[in-house]
């Protein structure tokens, strides 16, 4: 029986993180993959036209109605659809999963800002749920790493929403972006350049950016961070890593103790089912994933799910509201050449949170929201539908439009709610014998509340900006849209109430660790994967010090 130093489930931006960091310290580390490893030259697919491909990118339309949001003909093939998930009655829940090697990291949006004290500490300040178990100072340290790392370009702001990091060059702003500053100027309302995860200059071995197509359906040349082309070559440089594809863990195996000794796996290409050995157990699987691995994780010692005495495995499942909050054009840019300024659907500006900084209840609401402006020539004319004529004048329309649109989408965080969780649907399992993640979530009237404000907002920067609305949103996206789900095995120091420690470590099962955004209390006004990077690193260093000890 082979026993590693840790077995490994997941390979996104905790697993990632952890891999490489365990096995440069010279642990052994197994990881086990769900999907398979994907080849940049042939599956990331970015260099085509969309009139070069069979169905100008949109993909096959008898099967289009089973893609999720970000699928399209460029990524086809590349996101999970054969473990199915139910929505429980009356609830929304899009969950568009990754399970190749790298997970969302191969096509994530690249927002990387730091959370703070106004984030670890709302509730000190809002008396809305509970703080935190870590301060920014404590945690800092950890986000210097993981951006020198990674490579992040931006900006030093000076703004208490946002910390200040270690940055590469920001993106150039655009025409556009110097419009709708000064109409952001106008109404009080910042614009400044995104932290992005995307290099303007070559960093750690990889090239910079040469802007050629979509990011978020991949990168062949390692131009933004991914955990494939950044860091588990690091881990595979160090003979410590056994990387293994296409296995899909059934749960967490345990000794006579109730402590975890490896993981039930079933290989999904031979459909073979073994067992796999470990000292340590680290779940990073994503955060509905790792939950649900949990909550099948049942045996004489854990009845309801392996480390979930304090019964929250599961529980306070949160999310990013997103929509487009308003759209329109810029009458400044009418007739100007086209240019290729969409700039790979980089955010390459972002109105950081203003909400709430000097009083926690200066809005009808708690907490506060970013938005991220998008415009450009992109690829497909989106705006077609606002353009009247037919013809030779509709073409010349469209094409004097071109660089004009605009659009506004939010960054809305849903707060703690007890009608928000995921559990196991005692009626349907998946193909191979699992009972399936059944999801509860409905938006909440504070996310709602910032919701109708922000296209308020984004309409009148439009309009201060000298532009022209063409409309605001009605529905926001459904929930699971942003990715960025949270809260299903928070930290915290009371095992009776929190499922791991400050260090991701589990209260009830000392070798075992959770390193994904399932530890997170809430998902702020920040995209998680900076913080799920940073958190994992420092879980991953508390990890090798308990085996030290040891």
């Amino acid at each position: 029986m082979k026993l590693y130093d840790v077995v490994m489930v997941g390979s996104g931006a905790g697993g990632g993180m952890a891999i490489k960091t365990l096995c440069e310290a010279g642990l052994k580390v197994c990881c086990l993959n769900a999907g398979r490893l994907f080849d940049p030259a042939k599956d990331f697919r970015d260099h085509k036209q969309s009139f070069d491909m069979k169905y100008r990118g949109f993909g096959d339309p008898r099967k289009r109605d089973h893609y999720y949001h970000i699928e399209d003909e460029y990524t086809q093939g590349l996101w999970e659809h054969e473990i199915t998930y139910t929505v429980a009655p009356g609830s929304k829940w899009e969950w568009p999963r990754c399970w190749g090697v790298g997970g969302k990291t191969n096509f994530w949006g690249r927002s990387a800002a730091r959370m703070g004290d106004i984030d670890f500490k709302a509730a000190s300040r809002d008396g809305y749920d509970v703080d935190w178990p870590v301060s920014y100072e404590e945690i800092a340290p950890y986000y210097t790493r993981a951006e020198r790392m990674i490579g992040v370009a931006s900006t030093v702001q000076n703004r208490p929403s946002n910390p200040d990091g270690d940055y590469l060059p920001p993106m150039n702003f655009r025409c556009l972006d110097y419009i709708l500053q000064t109409g952001c100027e106008k109404c009080g309302v910042p614009y400044l350049p995104d932290r992005e995860a995307q290099l303007t200059v070559a960093h750690a071995g990889h090239p910079p950016c040469h802007y050629c197509g979509n990011c978020t359906e991949g990168c062949d040349t390692g131009s933004f961070f991914s955990t494939p082309w950044f860091f588990l070559p690091l881990a595979e440089k160090t003979g410590n890593l056994d990387l293994r594809t296409n296995t899909y863990v059934r749960h967490v195996l345990v000794d006579e103790n109730g402590r975890a000794k490896g993981v039930a796996i079933v290989d999904r290409k031979t459909k073979h089912e073994e067992e796999v050995y470990g000292k340590t157990v680290v779940l990073a699987a994503s955060c509905v994933e790792t939950a649900k691995i949990m909550l099948n994780s049942k045996s004489p010692h854990w009845p309801d799910g392996i480390a979930n005495s304090s019964g929250q495995v599961g529980r306070n499942l949160c999310d990013h509201l997103y929509g487009t909050t308003a759209y329109g054009y810029l009458p400044q840019l009418l007739g100007q050449p086209s240019f290729p300024d969409n700039i790979s659907s980089a955010q390459i500006a972002w109105m950081p949170r203003w909400q709430n900084l000097n009083d926690p209840r200066e809005e009808k609401y708690i907490r506060g929201y970013s938005v991220y402006p998008t415009g450009g020539c992109d690829s497909f004319p989106w705006y077609n539908h606002q353009i009247e004529g037919y013809g030779a004048e509709f073409k010349r329309a469209i094409k004097r439009y071109y660089p004009t649109p605009v659009s506004f989408y939010c960054q809305i965080p849903s707060m703690r709610s007890d009608t928000n969780f995921v559990d196991l649907d005692p009626q349907v399992k998946d193909v191979y014998g699992v009972p399936v993640a059944r999801l509860h979530f409905q938006w909440g009237p504070n996310e709602l509340l910032m919701w109708e404000q922000a296209k308020e907002v984004c309409s009148r920067v439009i309009e201060a900006a000298g532009g022209k609305v063409w409309g605001t949103g009605v529905d926001p996206n459904t929930p699971g849209y942003s990715l960025h789900e949270t809260g299903t095995c928070r930290m915290g120091n009371d095992p009776k109430k929190f499922v791991t420690n400050r260090f991701g470590q589990t209260h009830d099962v000392p070798n075992l660790y959770v390193t994904d955004a399932s530890l997170f209390l809430s998902c702020t006004d920040k995209t998680t994967t900076l913080s799920i990077l940073a958190f994992s690193l420092r879980a991953s260093e508390h990890l090798i010090e308990q085996m030290r000890r040891a």
